[in-house]
């Protein structure tokens, strides 16, 4: 019996299977190393995991996570796993690399992720190739969900935005200048306030100046990342995450301008991972 996870700061996705067919799929807490230790994790999946009766029945656990970037976070993961699953055999690996095998199973391919936040990989079939480093929502993240809705308030606050798009926005949020700055400067997860502001993009994408403006954020997305790879034009592309597949068409318009193709888009990997652990 396998057991799947695909976890990021606030849920993790998870599915058991056996022998090839899905048994189960339930979801916890996020399990991110850079904000939780192994006790934390322990006692998190004591309460919310444990309880599943057939979880005890797991052979192989592979943990995919935001935050687990280095042999020092995922051993915060793995000591976890290892002390609740001693007779599993488990393994813990970045989500870049749950975004590669999702997308392109066993074939090459330049893995991008486009959720709160952004991230990218070249991906050799086996493992990951090259990737760069992410600088996070304040000086990277081109592309993301926290990117759009950055570059959206600042013309929002700056009254750059048309008038009709600006009265839109306070129609719907009741918003004040001075609560948008409070949410930022002095709220936890600035990032995924930013990010919320995604959905009022998408309802208003027909308006040029909303369009054109996640247009030039998924340009940068390319600029700032995807054109750095020498492999680029000869791998194919494919997106995870809700920003790249809610905004495919701007998206695969982007790529294009770029002299690129992007045609796989997928919201979540786990349906990939499934696939990819079931060969």
């Amino acid at each position: 019996m396998i057991l799947l996870a695909d976890s990021g700061s606030t849920k993790t996705d998870w599915v058991l299977l056996d022998n090839g067919l899905e048994i189960e799929s339930f979801r916890t807490q996020g399990l991110n190393p850079y904000f939780v230790q192994t006790g934390e994790v322990i006692a998190i999946l004591n309460n919310q995991l444990l309880q599943q009766k057939k979880i005890s029945r797991v052979k192989n656990i592979y943990f995919y996570g935001a935050g687990c970037s280095s042999d020092e976070k995922n051993k915060v993961i793995g000591d976890a796993l290892d002390r609740l699953f001693p007779e599993s055999d488990n393994m813990v690996a970045h989500d870049m690399l749950a975004a590669a095998r999702a997308l392109f199973g066993n074939h090459p391919g330049i893995a991008c992720i486009l959720g709160t936040g952004s991230n990218s990989c070249v991906y050799d079939g086996k493992g990951i190739r090259r990737s760069l480093f992410s600088l996070g929502y304040m000086f990277g993240d081109e592309g993301s969900g926290a990117h759009l809705g950055k570059s959206f308030i600042a013309s929002y606050l700056k009254k750059t935005a048309p008038q009709d798009v600006m009265d839109a926005f306070l129609d719907d949020y009741k918003l004040s200048d001075e609560e948008i700055l409070t949410h930022i400067y002095r709220k936890a997860n600035p990032n995924r306030f930013l990010a919320s502001f995604t959905h009022f993009l998408k309802k208003n994408e027909a308006h040029p100046f909303i369009s054109s403006l996640v247009f030039n954020c998924f340009e940068a997305f390319f600029s700032e990342q995807i054109m750095k790879y020498p492999e680029k034009g000869d791998f194919p592309i494919g997106c995870i995450g809700s920003v790249a597949y809610h905004f495919k068409e701007l998206f695969k318009a982007a790529a294009n301008n770029s002299g690129l193709e992007a045609n796989l888009f997928l919201v979540s990997p786990m349906e990939g991972l499934i696939k990819f652990h079931n060969r």
